[in-house]
C-alpha cells in the first residue's frame, strides 16, 4: 500500500506552491433536446487553485537572463597585419593564422623562401584564406588574375572580403589588394652550400672530393636534444628547423665524411655538409661555430658544431636537411626515429 501524498513547498521564481491539488473532472449526462437518449459526456470545467505569492528569499541563487543572438563563426574575410618576431618563420606564422606557409609568401611581394627573407620587425600582410594576395596594377583584369593563378573567376568575385559583386573592371583601383582563394604561384628558394651539378655530386666545385673516411649506418639520429621543431618541411623549406640555445652542441646524425665546412654566402651562415657514403648527405646550418673541417671523418653522435643564429636568421636554431647525393632534398622526419 502506497503512503499518502504529502503537500510539498516548491519555490518557483519567488512563488510557493502550497500543495498539490488533484482536480477531478466529473462526468454529467446531458439529455438530448429531442428527449432521446443521453448524448456524450462532457467534462466539467476545471479551475486552478489560487497560489499565494510569498516574499523573495534574498539568499537564493538567481540566474540573470542574457538576451543575445548566437551567430556562427563565418571566418575572417579581411587582411590583417603582422610584425615578424624573434624566432618566426613562414611556417610558424602560417600556423598562428591557420594557413599554409606558401600563403604567407604569396601575400607579400618580395618575400621568398630563402634563408633570411624574414626580418624581425617587418610588417607582413596576412590573407584571410589560403591562396594569393594580389596587389592591383594598372591594366589588371579579374579575368587575367583568374588565369594567372589558375582559379575560377567566380572564386575572386564571390569572396566577401573583395567586395567585388556588381563592380566593373574599371573599379579595380591600382594598389588595392585582391584575395585570390585557392590561387598559387611558384615557390623559389636557394639551396645552402655549393651548387650540386647534375651527375657530379661532391665532385661539383666547392666540395671536398677526396677519399671517404666512414660510411653511415643508414639510420639517422636527432642532431640536437631536446627536440623542438620550429619549422617543418614544406615546398619552400625542404628542411626542419630545430630550436636550440646559443652554442648548444650539434651532433652528426650518422657517420660519414665532412665534405663542406665553411661560411655560406646564401644566408645559411656557418654550414656543415656530411657525405654518409651511402647516397645520402646531411646539412647543418646557422651554426655559431663549426668544430670539424672538410675531409674529417665523423661518427654518429659526435659533436660537430655549436648552434647559433649566423647568416640570415631570426633566432638560435639548427636548419637540418637530408638530401640524395645527386638529387633532391628529402623530408628528415621520414628518416629520424
Amino acid at each position: 500500500m502506497r503512503p499518502p501524498l504529502r503537500a510539498m513547498a516548491i519555490p518557483v521564481a519567488g512563488l510557493t506552491l502550497g500543495g498539490v491539488a488533484l482536480l477531478l473532472a466529473g462526468r454529467a449526462s446531458v439529455a438530448s433536446p429531442s428527449g432521446g437518449q443521453a448524448g456524450a459526456a462532457t467534462p466539467a470545467r476545471a479551475t486552478l487553485p489560487r497560489f499565494e505569492a510569498s516574499p523573495i528569499d534574498e539568499g537564493t541563487v538567481r540566474r540573470a537572463a542574457h538576451l543575445r543572438t548566437e551567430r556562427p563563426d563565418r571566418g575572417r574575410t579581411g587582411i590583417v597585419r603582422y610584425a615578424v618576431q624573434l624566432g618566426d618563420s613562414a611556417w610558424s606564422i602560417a600556423e598562428k593564422f591557420g594557413l599554409r606557409p606558401e600563403t604567407i609568401l604569396w601575400g607579400n611581394e618580395g618575400l621568398s623562401a630563402e634563408a633570411g627573407s624574414l626580418q624581425i620587425g617587418t610588417e607582413l600582410k596576412i590573407a584571410p584564406v589560403d591562396g594569393v594576395l594580389h596587389t592591383v596594377r594598372e591594366g589588371d583584369t579579374l579575368e587575367g588574375m583568374a588565369a594567372t593563378y589558375n582559379v575560377p573567376l567566380e572564386a575572386i568575385l564571390e569572396f566577401p572580403g573583395n567586395s567585388l559583386l556588381g563592380h566593373r573592371e574599371i573599379d579595380l583601383v591600382p594598389g588595392k589588394d585582391i584575395v585570390v582563394p585557392g590561387g598559387a604561384k611558384p615557390v623559389a628558394w636557394v639551396e645552402p652550400g655549393p651548387r650540386v651539378l647534375a651527375g657530379q655530386g661532391r665532385r661539383s666545385p666547392g666540395f671536398y672530393s677526396g677519399p671517404l673516411v666512414y660510411v653511415g649506418t643508414g639510420f639517422f639520429q636527432w642532431p640536437v636534444s631536446p627536440i623542438r621543431i620550429t619549422q617543418s618541411y614544406w615546398a619552400g623549406h625542404p628542411a626542419i628547423d630545430l630550436d636550440t640555445s646559443f652554442r648548444q652542441p650539434v651532433f652528426a646524425s650518422d657517420s660519414g665524411t665532412v665534405i663542406y665546412s665553411k661560411w655560406d654566402s646564401t644566408g645559411y651562415g656557418n654550414l656543415i655538409i656530411v657525405d654518409h657514403g651511402n647516397g645520402l648527405w646531411t646539412y647543418y646550418a646557422h651554426n655559431e661555430a663549426n668544430l670539424v673541417r672538410a675531409g674529417d671523418g665523423v661518427l654518429q653522435g659526435q659533436q660537430i658544431a655549436e648552434s647559433g643564429s649566423t647568416g640570415n636568421s631570426t633566432g638560435d636554431h639548427l636548419d637540418f636537411r637530408i638530401r640524395l647525393a645527386e638529387g633532391g632534398f628529402l623530408n628528415p622526419l621520414d628518416y629520424l626515429p
